[in-house]
C-alpha cells in the first residue's frame, strides 16, 4: 500500500509492483518511497566523514584479550628504571577476555582545536578553567617547566603554539561531555567518550602485543609524540619535567603526523592522554562481565588512556591505566569520541540526482560565481555517496560535433562537483559531443580534480568497471550504461566513449561486482528511454528487472528529462528516470520542470529505503526547492 500526502515524507512498507506517474503528479513535493532488500556485510577500518567534517573509523565487533599479559614484575625487567613498586600496575590484571558485541565509530584522531572552536563558538560554551577561575596548565618559558592551575592557560593557550589542528588541551570531564552532547545534536547521531574496553580493543586493532603491533618501547619512540627513553630515561610528572631548549622534548604534534594502526586510528599512543567515560577501580578486571563492560558503576576518578607528549613508553602502553577527577584539566589531556551505530546506521545512504547540464544558463550562473547544487547542499553532504549524471562535456579538447544539442561544461564547475558528488557517471549521449579527444579531455579534468566517474573511459574494458567505494565497513559497486545512440557512444576494446546498454553485459559486470569486487551493494545508473514521456517502455520494465535478478540492489534510470514510473521487484526499488537535476529551457518545454532526488539507505539488516525528494528547476535551470 502506498501512501502519499503533499509535502509530507512517508514509509510503506510493501509497494505494488508499479505505482503510475500519473498517482505521482499532485503529490510533487517532498516524499518517500520505502522497500526492503536483503543484505548482510562487516569490516573494519573503513573511513566515513560526519555532517561537521569529522573522520570516523568503524570499529567491528569481535573480541579481545584486556589488561597485561605481564606481571608487574615482569613489567619491572623491562623498564628497571620506573621508580613504582611492582604492584603499581596491578590494576592492568588479571588479562581477561572481553567481547565488544557492536560495531561502532570511533575518531580517526583525538578532537582537535579547530573542531573543539567550532562548538565552543556555536554554543558560547567556556570551560571550566575558564569559568572557576583556576584556570589551567600550561608551559612556562622562563622557567622551563609545565605549571597549573592558572589563569594564564587554558584550550586557547597552553603556553607553546597550537594550530586548529593539534589536539585540544585543558579539557575537563564536563567539558567534553558537554561537546559529545553538541555533536550529538549536529549530526543527530550519538557521540560519547569510548568505554576503557573499547578504547584498548580499538588501540590494539587485532594485535596481542605491549603496543598496537609491536612489543619494542624503543619503536615506539620513532612512531608515536613519546619521551625517548634514550634521551629521558627516568620518568618525571609533567610539574616535575624539565624541558630543555634544545628540543629533545617536544610537545603536542599535530594530529595524525604519525602512522596510524591497523585500523585506521591516529595517535592512539602518545601525544595527548585521553578521556574515557569509566570510573577507575583497581579491582575491576577481576569483576568485568565479558560482553561490553562499561566499568564501575561508581568511582572518585575516571580512566584515561594512551599516555601523552611527556609519558615514556612504559605509560604508553596499550594496558596502561591512569585516572584524573573528573575536573582535571592539563596541557597533557585530550579526548577523542565514538559514535554509536544504530541498525539503520549498519548500512550505507546514497543520494542520486539526475541529469546535470552545466552550458547555457548553468554554465554562465558559474562563471558568475554562484553554485547551482547551492540549495541542496546539506542533502548532498548529508549522505555517505552522491552520484549525478554529468551530461556535458568538461574539456579543452576535441572538435564539437554535428548534432541538434551539443553541450560544454565550464572547468569552474570542477570545484563544484567536487564539493557536492562522491562520483559523476559519463554513460550518456552527451559525453561524447566533443568526440573522443573531448571525452578523453574530460577523463584527464575529471582525474586532475580527484572525481571519480564510472560508465565512461579509455575504453570499453575501463567503462564498464565498477567504481567501488567502502562506506561504513560495506562497499559498494557503481555502474553506469548509456541505452541512447548505443553504437555512436559506446567504446570498445581500443577507443574511448561509455559503457552500452546491453543486458548480457550488465549481468555480466554485476555479477562481476558482487564476486570479483566483493561488493555488498550493486546500483547501475543507466540513461534510457523515451524524452518527455510519463513512463517506460515495457522492455525497459523487463531489463530493470533482469538486473535485479542478477543481483542489483536498486536500479537508477535518467534521460527523458521528466520524473517517470517507480516500482519495486522482488524488494528492490526500481526508479526509472529523475529527470533533470541542472539544466536550463529550451523553446516549447513546460513551463515548470520537476525533478527527484533518490535518497538510497542500504541496511545491513535487509531493509532498503527509497525516498523521493522534489524540486523545481528555475529558469536558469538551477533546482529549487519545492516551496510547499
Amino acid at each position: 500500500m502506498l501512501r502519499i500526502r503533499k509535502g509530507v515524507k512517508h514509509m510503506v512498507h510493501a509497494l505494488a509492483a508499479c505505482i503510475p506517474i500519473l498517482a505521482l503528479l499532485g503529490y510533487l513535493s517532498a516524499h518517500s518511497v520505502v522497500a526492503y532488500a536483503q543484505v548482510s556485510s562487516d569490516s573494519q577500518g573503513v573511513s566515513v566523514r560526519n555532517s561537521v567534517g569529522m573522520e570516523m573509523i568503524r570499529i567491528p565487533a569481535g573480541e579481545f584479550l584486556m589488561g597485561s599479559y605481564e606481571s608487574g614484575e615482569a613489567i619491572k625487567k623491562v623498564f628497571p628504571k620506573d621508580e613504582h613498586d611492582a604492584n603499581y600496575f596491578n590494576d592492568e590484571l588479571p588479562q581477561h577476555r572481553v567481547r565488544i558485541t557492536r560495531p561502532f565509530l570511533m575518531g580517526k584522531t583525538e578532537v582537535t582545536v579547530g573542531q573543539f572552536r567550532q562548538f565552543a563558538e556555536e554554543t558560547g560554551y567556556r570551560t571550566e578553567s575558564e569559568l572557576d577561575g583556576t584556570g589551567g596548565w600550561g608551559f612556562n618559558k622562563q622557567k622551563r617547566v609545565c605549571e597549573g592551575r592558572s589563569n594564564a592557560y587554558d584550550w586557547r593557550n597552553p603556553g607553546w603554539d597550537q594550530t586548529d589542528d593539534h589536539p585540544v588541551l585543558n579539557v575537563t570531564f564536563q567539558d567534553v561531555n558537554r561537546y559529545c552532547q553538541w555533536l550529538s545534536a549536529k549530526t543527530k547521531q550519538t557521540y560519547r567518550l569510548p568505554t576503557e574496553a573499547e578504547w584498548e580493543y580499538a588501540c590494539r586493532a587485532g594485535s596481542t602485543n605491549r603496543y598496537s603491533g609491536f612489543n619494542d618501547p624503543q619503536e615506539l619512540c620513532s612512531k608515536s609524540r613519546t619521551i625517548d627513553v634514550l634521551k629521558n630515561p627516568k620518568f618525571a610528572h609533567i610539574q616535575d619535567l624539565e624541558i630543555p631548549e634544545d628540543g629533545s622534548i617536544s610537545f603536542t604534534a599535530k594530529v595524525a603526523s604519525y602512522p596510524p594502526n591497523a585500523w585506521g586510528l591516529h595517535d592512539m599512543h602518545g601525544n595527548v592522554w585521553e578521556w574515557t567515560g569509566d570510573w577507575h577501580d583497581d579491582n575491576y578486571y577481576a569483576v568485568s562481565p565479558t560482553d561490553d563492560p562499561q566499568g564501575p558503576e561508581t568511582g572518585i576518578t575516571r580512566v584515561r588512556r594512551g599516555g601523552a607528549w611527556n609519558s615514556a613508553p612504559l605509560w604508553s602502553r596499550a594496558s596502561f591505566r591512569n585516572w584524573n577527577s573528573e575536573d582535571t584539566r592539563c596541557s597533557n589531556l585530550g579526548f577523542r569520541v565514538v559514535a554509536e551505530v544504530s541498525r539503520l546506521e549498519e548500512g550505507v545512504t546514497m543520494l542520486f540526482g539526475g541529469d546535470v547540464m552545466l552550458d547555457g544558463d548553468p554554465g554562465n550562473a558559474i562563471n558568475h560565481g554562484i553554485d547551482p547544487f547551492v540549495e541542496f547542499a546539506t542533502d548532498f553532504g548529508s549522505v555517505d555517496i552522491a552520484v549525478c549524471n554529468l551530461e556535458c562535456v568538461i574539456s579543452d579538447k576535441g572538435q564539437m560535433e554535428h548534432k541538434n544539442y551539443v553541450f560544454h561544461g565550464p572547468e569552474k564547475a570542477l570545484p563544484l562537483l567536487k564539493k557536492h558528488f562522491t562520483a559523476v557517471t559519463l554513460a550518456n549521449n552527451h559525453s561524447m559531443d566533443y568526440g573522443v579527444e573531448g571525452l578523453v579531455g574530460e577523463l584527464e579534468k575529471l582525474e586532475a580534480a580527484q572525481i571519480p566517474y564510472f560508465g565512461g573511459g579509455r575504453n570499453l574494458h575501463v567503462a564498464r568497471q565498477p567504481l567501488v567505494l567502502s562506506r561504513n565497513g560495506f562497499r559498494v559497486a557503481l555502474l553506469g550504461y548509456n541505452g541512447f545512440g548505443t553504437e555512436h557512444y559506446e567504446a570498445t576494446a581500443t577507443t574511448p566513449g561509455v559503457a552500452p546498454l546491453r543486458i548480457e553485459i550488465i549481468e555480466q559486470d554485476i555479477k562481476a561486482a558482487r564476486e570479483k569486487y566483493k561488493a555488498d551493494f550493486v546500483v547501475p545508473y543507466v540513461h534510457w528511454g523515451p524524452e518527455l514521456v510519463a513512463s517506460p517502455y515495457e522492455w525497459q520494465r523487463k531489463m530493470a528487472r533482469q538486473m535485479i535478478d542478477a543481483g542489483a540492489s536498486a536500479v537508477i534510470g535518467a534521460h527523458p528529462h521528466v520524473t517517470q514510473t517507480v516500482e519495486t521487484y522482488r524488494g528492490k526499488p526500481i526508479v526509472y528516470s529523475l529527470g533533470n537535476l541542472v539544466f536550463d529551457y529550451f523553446p516549447g518545454d513546460p513551463q515548470v520542470w520537476t525533478g527527484w532526488l533518490a535518497k538510497l539507505s542500504l541496511g545491513k539488516s535487509g531493509d532498503v529505503d527509497l525516498e523521493l525528494t522534489s524540486f523545481e528547476i528555475d529558469h536558469q535551470g538551477i533546482p529549487r526547492k519545492s516551496k510547499d
